[in-house]
Formats: C-alpha cells, structure tokens, sequence
C-alpha cells in the first residue's frame, strides 16, 4: 500500500503497485516464496497502479498492524502458520464462507450462477462489471470505459475481456427495463376501472 499528496485534488491518494516479485530471484536455487503454485504477472500490461480507496487503505493498515505479525516473507496475507498465503488457500476459504451462506442465498447462488461456492475471481467479475456500470453512468462513452478498464484490471489495449464484462452490464439493465416496463404495464391494467 503506497500513500502520497494530489495536488490536483488537494487530497492524500492511496494505491498498490502490481509488479513482479523483486524478492524472487529466478536463478537462486532458494526461494523466498515455499508456496507451490506462486501466483504471477500474466502479461507486460498487468504490471500497474491500482487506487485504492481510504477505507481499505485504513483496513490494510490495521490488518498489518494488528493481526499480520511478523512473518519472514515481504507478502502481504499469511497462513495462519505465517508463510505467504496461497491461492489454494484463498480459494478453499471462499468455499468455506460459501457453505456458511443462508440456505436462501446458497440456493439462488445455484439457481442463478449453476454454482455452489464464490470464488475469488467472482470478485473480480462483479468488480468490472460494476465498475463499468459506474463509467457509463457518470457519462463515459463506452469506448473511453473499455479502454480504462483495460488500463484498470491489466489487460492490453485490445483485449476483448471488457466487452465481456459489458455483456453483464448490458443484461442487468435490459432486466431492469424489462421488469419497470412490466411493472408499468401491471399498473396500467390495475387503473382500469372494473366493468370496462
């Protein structure tokens, strides 16, 4: 988590750099990283500055203050034998909290997804998706918020990925649409008086 002054803004900004991992020496024949599957940078692209709001900025803050200890590896999430978190790990967590969901929310999680757990990657999902929601609301022509969601989640300038995310954008307000028309339509039929 890195913090500076905007002066555009007259603000504090918070961010995270997504880099590859400067601890890691590919030629040493030890790692700093004892997980097995290491997560990494996929394209030149993914390598970037993500804002941060301050609220999580605080949260980061406590969390390594307060619960993170001080564990022999520079990573940021630990196991609770404090080695670097693994994606395994992360994963196996999500399933947990899936299955501790209400009944109601793990059945519309099948009827509606055709899943039975959340996944990591789900974040991400309902993060472009409403990110791209907000661009288009506050006025981005849709070109302009492709493009900055590619800059934002790492993907080269012609990467087709934000389109799919629009197709969700594009389906939640065609079911909007739908149902106030039909919702408007409902209203209409229940206005007219009885016997005409």
């Amino acid at each position: 988590m890195k913090s500076g002054f905007d002066k555009k803004r007259q603000a504090v900004r918070h961010w995270i750099d997504v880099q590859q991992n400067e601890y890691e020496d590919e030629e040493a024949e030890e790692s700093i990283d004892p997980r097995y599957s290491k997560p990494g940078i996929k394209t030149v692209h993914s390598v970037r500055q993500i804002p941060v709001s301050p609220v999580t900025a605080r949260l980061v803050q406590s969390y390594v203050e307060n619960y993170r200890g001080r564990p022999s590896h520079p990573f940021l999430l630990n196991s609770y034998i404090d080695n670097p978190l693994a994606t395994e790990s992360l994963t196996r967590a999500f399933r947990k909290a899936s299955h501790a969901l209400p009944s109601a929310a793990r059945q519309e999680l099948i009827d509606r997804c055709n899943k039975f757990s959340v996944t990591p990657h789900d974040l991400r999902h309902t993060s472009a998706a409403l990110r791209l929601h907000q661009m288009l609301e506050s006025g981005d022509q849709m070109d302009e918020a492709l493009q900055k969601m590619r800059t934002f989640f790492g993907w080269s300038r012609k990467s087709v990925m934000p389109s799919r995310y629009a197709r969700a954008v594009f389906e939640d307000r065609l079911a909007d649409v739908w149902n106030d028309s039909f919702d408007d339509r409902v209203a209409l039929l229940r206005a007219i008086p009885k016997g005409l």
